[in-house]
């Protein structure tokens, strides 16, 4: 049969036969090379191998494993595990830095070396027994001043605290110059107990006690000799 372009609209290749209606051509494609007759149909069939190669050619690839994961054998790692490793080191790594900060130490009385072996002194007015001074040394045997006699008490060195109301200022001339005093009295009966050099609310290096103002045990105080 000789083979030519359809008479209809589509303008394709069909066999010589006309349709049973329509009066249009019957399109018939020799798809088995046993049928076929002549050397046009063999290059006919010949496109059509070629364009079902090409489609195969784009298909989608073929892969192993339907889930995208990757075969290892036994002991090796793959590039997600490698990242997942080094995030969970580096975790490690921050919390233990974290942890090196604070260090909990138990500290107890009997680790100290100033609670139970250090004697406390409570030191009473002269005049009327009110509590005025607590010390951890015995202040009748600090060294005294020249000038009056006083007691002086070095602060940093030596504990100690006052039970008393601050007063004025006094300025004392000396052979040196002048002496500042910021003086202490007793709640009580108000009698002078001591002197600074500085304020209350500053540190001086030195505080002053006077001479037989202060006695170690309140029977011996004036009010209590009656």
């Amino acid at each position: 049969a000789n083979l030519g372009h359809c008479r209809c609209s589509c303008r394709r290749r069909c066999c010589g036969r006309r349709a049973a209606t329509g009066g249009h051509w019957q399109r018939q494609m020799y798809l088995d090379k046993n049928a076929v007759d002549n050397e046009d149909e063999l290059n006919e069939l010949q496109k059509y191998q070629d364009k079902g190669g090409k489609a195969k050619a784009v298909a989608a690839p073929r892969i192993e494993d339907s889930n995208w994961k990757a075969r290892t054998a036994d002991g090796e790692m793959t590039l997600s595990d490698l990242k997942r490793r080094q995030r969970e080191e580096a975790t490690e790594q921050a919390d233990e830095a974290q942890q090196k900060r604070f260090k909990i130490v138990n500290f107890t009385s009997e680790d100290s070396h100033v609670v139970g072996e250090k004697k406390l002194y409570s030191f009473y007015c002269s005049i009327c027994g009110e509590h005025c001074v607590s010390s951890d040394v015995d202040c009748n045997t600090l060294p005294r001043r020249r000038t009056d006699r006083a007691m002086s008490l070095e602060e940093a060195v030596h504990f100690h605290k006052k039970y008393a109301n601050f007063g004025e200022k006094l300025l004392l001339r000396r052979q040196n110059g002048v002496e500042k005093q910021y003086r202490f009295y007793c709640r009580q009966c108000r009698q002078p107990l001591g002197y600074r050099g500085s304020p209350p609310a500053e540190t001086a290096k030195y505080t002053y006690f006077f001479d037989k103002a202060l006695v170690l045990e309140q029977s011996r105080a004036i009010a209590f000799q009656k």
